[in-house]
Parts: structure tokens; sequence; C-alpha cells
């Protein structure tokens, strides 16, 4: 197995990259600053609602896929 490691700092050119990788079947991970995620009061509280009736059994966990195509549209 080989490491690659690369810094990308155009976010257009990290969409295109993982495209690349994942037409190869190529596993990779991204790392990210936490600081590049910033969240709104809004946000958090419904992140913390959503954890909560989760929590309490009033909804169920999403399949990973999903998860990944809703994240994919709002941070392409």
């Amino acid at each position: 197995m080989t490491t690659i490691t690369a810094t990308v700092s155009k976010e257009k050119d990290v969409k295109v990259l993982k495209e690349i990788l994942e037409r190869f079947g190529i596993d990779y991970t991204i790392e990210e600053s936490a600081e590049d995620y910033i969240f709104s009061d809004a946000q958090i509280a419904d992140f913390e609602r959503t954890q909560q009736d989760f929590l309490s059994g009033k909804t169920t966990a999403r399949d990973w896929e999903d998860i990944k195509k809703d994240l994919n549209r709002v941070y392409p």
C-alpha cells in the first residue's frame, strides 16, 4: 500500500480529485480544519434536536450513502 498526501487549496479541485479517486475505486480520507465548519446557533440547535430524537427512538439512523449525497449537495 502507498500513501499519498496532497495539499489542495481550491475547493473545486477537491471535488474533482474526489471524483477521480472514486472512479478508480481508490480509498481516501480528507483532513480539514475544524475552523472550516462554522455552524449557526440554529444549526447547532437542530443537531441537538436530531440527536435527542434519535436517542429517544423517534427517528432512526440514516444510511451513510444518503448522508454523503446530502453533504455533497451542500458542500460540493
